[in-house]
């Protein structure tokens, strides 16, 4: 019996172990958050200017348009870019410290 409880209690470190481990690894393993807040995929704007913005993980570099940006304490990142009558399409990219890479593609029509 009380060989039974050890093997039980040493799976449960053994879990607990493993758990806490991937927890950590998670900033290596997966790459970076990238959400964009505006402007919305396939907007229609009437400005030679466009403003992004947007959130990822906090103090990491952005690159919007191939101009860097820096988002914030919270993850928030904005900036504004120039843009071009007709069809644009800007990349937006976050990269963290191990390399791991996140790109998105906005495509805006600029009249």
């Amino acid at each position: 019996m009380i060989m039974h409880i050890r093997r039980w209690i040493f799976l449960g470190i053994v879990i607990l172990a493993a758990g806490y481990f991937f927890y950590e690894a998670r900033g290596v393993i997966f790459a970076p958050k990238l959400e964009i807040f505006e402007p919305k995929d396939g907007a229609v704007i009437n400005s030679s200017r466009l403003h992004v913005a947007g959130r990822t993980e906090p103090m990491l570099k952005v690159w919007i348009g191939g101009r860097e940006a820096q988002a914030d304490e919270r993850g928030i990142f904005e900036d504004d870019i120039p843009v071009w009558p007709g069809y644009n399409q800007i990349g937006i990219s976050v990269r963290d410290k191990f390399g791991n890479e996140t790109r998105k593609v906005l495509r805006v029509v600029v009249e």
